[in-house]
Formats: structure tokens, C-alpha cells, sequence
């Protein structure tokens, strides 16, 4: 218990620092000073002033400059618990093999108290568990050093009643600092900090309301519009012509904010520039625009009523010297079919004339804010700890790691955040020229040109970024398009990436599976002359009927008719284009295309409002297997249970349909086949089409997709396909 009292009267060394309010209550600063508190925070601050090695002098500037404002937190600064457990660790001096126990904690309260009160160790510490619900358990640090010298502080969990923790995460410890650091702005950097405080500062801010943060979103923002060509190509592709808001929130004053709803239509000279939110809106019931309060709206909307995301929000305009914002909950009549209807048509729009995009990054909800300071259900503070994502210096020349910290795929652990999960997001998200993010994890920038974060502020060129791989083939569209090129492939291959994240994202009612895209749509179908039909692009409708998806899943009911079976629409799951039918390269460098066997013949809607296909291909009848495995299809004229095509159901009700009760002669099943992959080695080709469905009348929906390579010993379809072989089929 003498480490944890220990711990426990560290609190109040901190001077200067004002009374952190935690889940414990308030650590009060007597205005006293215990001389043997003193002395060990002496000992403690000396520790963090060690000379650095030449390769940390940033690092050391940056908690150098910490001391220069209350905004700002101080690094290398330790609890004397922390700073007594590393100068008598028996392993740290010489990193020997071994374990030993590091230091505990009674609870995680107490951990992150230690954290709140400027420990940067405890914070890095508490980064490890943040999120986590363990309980009563205590938490328990341990040391563990390799044969070959590397090092890791272990977090664990010990419950009551247990015997050994359960770990939950570890942290790097080292003694070389060369590859930790981030390197310095090479001279092509997307962004360059004359003052390289400006980025310094927000890497310590306490707040991410906070001056020091917005500061560097400033410089982002200010840089971008001037500085990058192909992201004010890409905001010139939004022109004002499509899709400027009906209304937009006007905010004035700069501490006490005021808000009001304007219509646009009553700007008398040029339309002001506006930023644009991007949220998850959660389940909560907050203050939005009715038709109730809209007169009243024009006249103050009440900013203390508003959610923190959107409060947050109208600040970060103010911050970013802008004075108009649209927020969709309070520019969009939400009680209103008719305003819902044309409003959504060009909600794609809105972003794209939009100076920049406000994204609250992990807020779960409009409860939580954009600056990730409330827990998810907004009623507990969670004040910001940026000492958790910054390397801290220990005792016997050695640092110390944070657990994560955002990369620039705005990604943690190869996982989207809360934002970028959700399905109306990714057109805000793509369509907006510039995006500056907010949440848990601190600032982070998005433009066609790069992706930024705290620690890397001059940015990198976006690699996976679909902002910027779809606005880039959108410019060369336009480019192409006026001087008479041609783009459509790259444009394609681009949609395509777009529908399979698009795809794999939520959404709360399924009917906004096409409406929610709409404008991505949109935006290539004025790019091109392509027609698209629920989804898929008639031009190249052949190539698009062998979507598939990752697993059988579910066609939910929907209010009204969505789309035919044919289209990837009306299924849910993530959906992924046939990779066999991509052009490749043969051994002597010639071109290897695929062979396309089927034909459209007609796209249509007939008199019941539904969409259909009228296909000319290949066609087959048959069956699954008798022996249950439901894995493959069996010509029905050959009869037998040799299975002679793989197949994949596109429903889960399809896929496991019971064998015996439905017959293939029952089922009506077929396999369409629409086209052949190109491959030096003749067995290796593949027979790709549709497994469809068809009733007396012979309609025909579809079930799934086949697949079938030529050196089968039994194949569905012959080698050469003549004309008698190929059947007319409506497909629905």
C-alpha cells in the first residue's frame, strides 16, 4: 500500500495546475506545499528534463513549450510512484531479461485520476484501458524484457477472486528514439509550418475547443484554399448551379454565440461560403427544425436547447472565421415529406459547394460533441489527455510509447471510427472537398491532396483515401471530357471501390439504400454520359450483373419497391465486382480480355413499377446436389450427383434451401451464362453468370452467381457456344 499512498499524495505536487474534476470528484489544491511532496516532485520534474538525445529535441521543445500556457499539458512529467517504480526497476537499467511487477493501481479510477493530475506515464497507462469496462478489478502493471532486449510495460486486470490479470494491452518501452519521432516536413510536404509552435501547441492541447487546436485547423484550412490545385479543382466540380442549401444557420459573436436560420433565397448580392457537418445522429431526441419553429428559427434559434455536437460545431465556425454553417437536423424541414425529398436529392451537393466539412469523428451520437469531451450518453466529462498519444521519457535514458494513435487512414487498428461506419456519411464525406475531423484521438485533416493528423500536421498523399482516389478521377473525367479523352475505365474502377465501402456501412432504414448514394451518382452521371438503373450503370450492365457479396445475406422488406434482383441494391452486405474479368497481360505482353458471351438486349420497367433486364445468353437448367452439401449445381438433363459449377446464393434463405422437398425440376433453376475470363492456360478459364430462378411464365429472378473453370471434366456449357445454345430470359 506505501506505492499507492504514494501515488495518492503526488496529486497535489502539480503547481499551476488548476482542480481537475473526475468520477472521484474534485482534487482540491490546499494552497499548501508538503516540503517532502516538493521534494519529490523536484525529483520528478528532473527526471523530465533529462537531456534529451538529439533525435528527441522536438519532443523536447514540445514540453518545453508546455509550460507557457494552462491550455496546454506538460510532458515527461511522472507521479512519484511512477517515477519511484522506474528508478529501483531491477530490469530498466540495464534492460536484462526478465519480469517483474511494475506498479498497481486499486481500481481504474484511481488510474485515471493520477492521469487527470498531469502523471504522463499514468496516462499512456490509462490510454491502454480507455473504453474498457472491468469492473472492481484492480489494475496491474508488469515489466517484461526479452533475451533480446525488448521491452514492455504489460497492463492487466486482476478481479477480485482471481489469481492472475487478464492483459489487456502493453506499451513499447525503448531506449533508441531513432524511427519513434515523426520525421520532419520534407519540402514537398502538402502543408509547411513556418511556426512550428502552431502544430507543437495542438499536439498538447487539453481541449480540443481550445485556441491552440484550432489553430491548426486553421492553418489546414488556409493552406488548402490557397495552396492546393487539385482540391480547388475538385470544389470547382460542385458549382453553386447544383445544390446550394435553401437555408443555412447563421452564427455571430465569438464567446456568447447566437444562431438563426436564414433562407438563401433572400441573399441579395453573392451567396456567402458556408462549412458543412457530418455526424452520426444516434437515438437521442434532440432540438430540430419543424414546421412549428421554423418562423421562430429565422428569428434565434435557442443554443443552449442545441445538442454539443451542433453547439460545438457553430464554435468551430467562429474559430475558422466563417459565419454560415448547415447542419442537415436544422436546415432540413424534418416533419416535412416534400422538403425531405428535394432536399436529400442534393444533399451530395450541399457538400460539395461547402468550404470545408465539420466531422465529429467519434462521436457515437449528437450527445457525445465534436470535441469528444462527453461520454456517450452526454452526461459524464471526459476531458481530453493528449499525454496518452505522446512519448514519454523515463528515467535511465529510456521512453516510453503510447498504445495507438490515429493513423492517417483515419483508422485505429486497421478499424473505421464510429463516423466512417455509417453509410450516409461516405457521400459527405467523398463529395466535400476538404474535411476537418474532431474526436477522441484529436484533430485530423482530409483533402484531395492529403491526409493529416496531429502527429503528422504537413500531411501525406492519401493512400486509401476515398475523397481523394474518387474527387482525383472525377477532375480527370472533366478534363477528359472537354478535351475529348476518355477516363471511364479509371472512373469506373473508382465507383467501384466507392460501392464497396458504401456497402459495407449502416444504415437505420434500409429504404435509403440508393438515396443515400445518390448524389455519388449523380456527380458521374454529369461527369459522363452513363445511365444508371437502380444502382448499376447501363453502359457497362453486363460487367455489373456479376456483383456479388462476401456471404449470403438478407433482402429486407422494404415500403416501397427499391430494385430488381438483378441489382445490388436491394440485398444487403458489401458488395464486390468480378475480379476473373479484369484485363490482364499474356507471357508475351498481349492483352488478355474476357470473352463476352451474353448480350443486353432491353432495360426497362414493366406495368407493376418494376425493374427489368431482357438478357440473350447461354442457359442451362439445373439443380443442387442430391447429397445435401448444397455446394454445387448438376446439369439436370445429365442427371447424377457429380457437382459440375460452384455456386453462391446471394440469401441466406437461398443457401440453404432443404434438398429433397424442393427438386431442381421444381426450383426452375438455371445457370445464364454472360461471360468467359481471358487465361494463357486454356483450363484455367472460367465460365462466370447468373444463377437465376424462373417461374411458368418465365420470368426470371436472380439467386446468385456461378463460377466454373474449362479443365472440369464435366462442364455445363460447350467450349464453343453456337446460337441454338442461346436463349432470350427477363430477368426481374
Amino acid at each position: 500500500m506505501a506505492r499507492l499512498l504514494s501515488c495518492f499524495g503526488c496529486f497535489p505536487c502539480f503547481r499551476s495546475q488548476p482542480p481537475v474534476t473526475t468520477e472521484l470528484g474534485p482534487v482540491q489544491d490546499s494552497g499548501k506545499t508538503n516540503p517532502l511532496i516538493a521534494n519529490s516532485v523536484h525529483n520528478s520534474l528532473t527526471v523530465s528534463r533529462q537531456s534529451p538525445a538529439s533525435s528527441s529535441l522536438e519532443s523536447h521543445q514540445d514540453a518545453m513549450s508546455a509550460t507557457q500556457s494552462p491550455d496546454l499539458a506538460e510532458e515527461h512529467v511522472l507521479c512519484t510512484a511512477c517515477h519511484s517504480a522506474a528508478s529501483n526497476s531491477d530490469l530498466l537499467p540495464t534492460l536484462k531479461k526478465g519480469t517483474e511487477n511494475f506498479r498497481s493501481y486499486a481500481s481504474l479510477s484511481e488510474l485515471k485520476l493520477s492521469s487527470l493530475s498531469g502523471c504522463h506515464l499514468c496516462s499512456l497507462l490509462f490510454g491502454v484501458l480507455r473504453g474498457s469496462d472491468i469492473g472492481s478489478g484492480s489494475v496491474q502493471v508488469s515489466l517484461f524484457v526479452s533475451r533480446s532486449g525488448g521491452a514492455w510495460l504489460k497492463v492487466g486486470i486482476l478481479n477480485p477472486g482471481e489469481t492472475r490479470e487478464k492483459i489487456m494491452g502493453e506499451l513499447s518501452v525503448f531506449r533508441n528514439l531513432e524511427g519513434r519521432l515523426d520525421n520532419p516536413p520534407e519540402p514537398a510536404s502538402p502543408f509547411m509550418f513556418p511556426d512550428p509552435s502552431i502544430y507543437r501547441n495542438a499536439r498538447l492541447s487539453k481541449s480540443l475547443s481550445h485556441d491552440v487546436s484550432a489553430a491548426l485547423a486553421r492553418e489546414w484550412l488556409r493552406q488548402c484554399v490557397t495552396s492546393h490545385k487539385d482540391c480547388a479543382l475538385a470544389a470547382n466540380l460542385g458549382t453553386s448551379n447544383h445544390g446550394y442549401p435553401t437555408r443555412l444557420i447563421q452564427v455571430t459573436g465569438d464567446e456568447n454565440l447566437n444562431l438563426r436560420l436564414v433562407l438563401t433565397e433572400n441573399f441579395s448580392k453573392s451567396k456567402p461560403p458556408y462549412l458543412t457537418l457530418s455526424h452520426c445522429w444516434g437515438a437521442a431526441k434532440i432540438l430540430r427544425l419543424l414546421l412549428d419553429n421554423l418562423a421562430d428559427f429565422q428569428h434565434q434559434i435557442p443554443f443552449n436547447q442545441l445538442p454539443p455536437t451542433f453547439r460545438e460545431a457553430a464554435r468551430v465556425t467562429r474559430q475558422l472565421g466563417h459565419t454560415h454553417i448547415w447542419i442537415d437536423s436544422l436546415c432540413i424541414i424534418q416533419d416535412s415529406k416534400a422538403d425531405w425529398r428535394d432536399e436529400s436529392k442534393i444533399m451530395g451537393d450541399i457538400y460539395a459547394n461547402s468550404v470545408c466539412t465539420i466531422s465529429a469523428l467519434t462521436a457515437l451520437s449528437s450527445v457525445q460533441g465534436c470535441f469528444a469531451e462527453k461520454s456517450p450518453d452526454g452526461k459524464e466529462n471526459t476531458p481530453r489527455n493528449p499525454l496518452a498519444f505522446r512519448i514519454c521519457h523515463l528515467p535511465h535514458g529510456l521512453h516510453v510509447d503510447c498504445h495507438q494513435r490515429l493513423d492517417t487512414f483515419l483508422q485505429i487498428d486497421r478499424s473505421p471510427l464510429p463516423l466512417h461506419t455509417r453509410a450516409w456519411v461516405l457521400q459527405e464525406r467523398i463529395l466535400g472537398p476538404r474535411t476537418v475531423y474532431y474526436g477522441t484521438w484529436g484533430l485530423a485533416w482530409e483533402c484531395v491532396e492529403c491526409l493529416a493528423t496531429e502527429s503528422k500536421p504537413w500531411g501525406e498523399v492519401g493512400r486509401f483515401s476515398p475523397k481523394a482516389d474518387f474527387l482525383r478521377e472525377c477532375i480527370r473525367a472533366s478534363s477528359s471530357s472537354s478535351s475529348g479523352g476518355d477516363s471511364s475505365t479509371a472512373l469506373f474502377s473508382a465507383w467501384r471501390a466507392v460501392r464497396a465501402a458504401y456497402t459495407g456501412c449502416q444504415l437505420t432504414y434500409f429504404d435509403d439504400r440508393l438515396v443515400a448514394v445518390s448524389s455519388l451518382i449523380q456527380r458521374i452521371e454529369r461527369l459522363t454520359s452513363w445511365k444508371n438503373l437502380w444502382g448499376m450503370w447501363e453502359d457497362k450492365l453486363l460487367d455489373e450483373l456479376l456483383w456479388f457479396t462476401d456471404a449470403p445475406s438478407d433482402r429486407p422488406h422494404t415500403r416501397e419497391y427499391l430494385a430488381p434482383t438483378w441489382s445490388w441494391a436491394g440485398l444487403e452486405g458489401r458488395v464486390f465486382e468480378e475480379m476473373a474479368l479484369m484485363p490482364r497481360v499474356g507471357p508475351s505482353g498481349e492483352d488478355l480480355l474476357p470473352e463476352w458471351i451474353g448480350k443486353v438486349v432491353e432495360t426497362g420497367m414493366d406495368e407493376k413499377g418494376r425493374g427489368y433486364v431482357r438478357l440473350r445468353g447461354a442457359v442451362k437448367r439445373v439443380m443442387r446436389r442430391r447429397d445435401g452439401s448444397g455446394g454445387g449445381l448438376v446439369d439436370r438433363d445429365r442427371g447424377g450427383d457429380h457437382a459440375v459449377a460452384s455456386w453462391a446464393a446471394d440469401t441466406v434463405e437461398d443457401s440453404k434451401r432443404p434438398l429433397g422437398i424442393i427438386t431442381g425440376q421444381q426450383e426452375g433453376l438455371c445457370c445464364l451464362l454472360l461471360a468467359r475470363n481471358a487465361d494463357e492456360n486454356p483450363d484455367q478459364v472460367l465460365d462466370l453468370g447468373l444463377v437465376i430462378r424462373q417461374n411458368a411464365s418465365g420470368e426470371a429472378v436472380r439467386i446468385g452467381r456461378f463460377w466454373q473453370a474449362r479443365g472440369d471434366t464435366r462442364p455445363l456449357f460447350p467450349a464453343e457456344i453456337r446460337e441454338s445454345d442461346m436463349e432470350d430470359v427477363l430477368v426481374i
